[in-house]
């Protein structure tokens, strides 16, 4: 009886600790990166930060693409921020988005920038003039009703 009692409680405990675990995770922000090579040696790195929710209805990602030039030298960064609130299996809605433009090279000028939303989706581009030519670089983010982006 002793033995039983024992593992009972070691049970209760043990359930007790496995949804803080869980909880935790959540926590931890998690960044995607992809790269694209372009034809010149120059690439652009795209970043997707997916940050902890605040509320379980709205959530806030961050999608950043720098282009680079083909001896690693960054030359502009395009950032958007959409803000989405969600159904969790019924539906997910962009409610805002922002996009902004940083430039890190003396010879690289802001031309313009822009973004809009359409449903589940917010878009951002940014344009910068750099070494004769306007480089743009255009971003989206995608919420699904499970609250998952792209």
């Amino acid at each position: 009886m002793k033995r039983i009692l024992t593992i009972i409680c070691c049970l209760t405990l043990l359930l007790g600790i496995v949804p803080f675990c869980v909880s935790a995770s959540e926590t931890a922000s998690q960044n995607m990166q992809t790269v694209e090579y372009l034809e010149d040696g120059s690439y652009i790195v795209t970043e997707l930060e997916v940050t902890p929710a605040v509320a379980r209805t709205a959530r806030s990602y961050t999608k950043k693409s720098t282009y680079y030039t083909a001896s690693n030298t960054a030359v502009f960064a395009v950032s958007l921020t959409g803000n989405f609130n969600y159904t969790y299996n019924v539906s997910c809605t962009a409610t805002s988005q922002s996009v902004s433009v940083s430039i890190y090279d003396n010879s690289a000028s802001y031309v313009t920038k822009t973004s809009s939303r359409s449903g589940a989706t917010v878009y951002g581009s940014g344009t910068v003039y750099y070494l004769g030519k306007n480089r743009t670089l255009s971003l989206s983010i995608t919420c699904d009703k499970y609250g998952n982006i792209s």
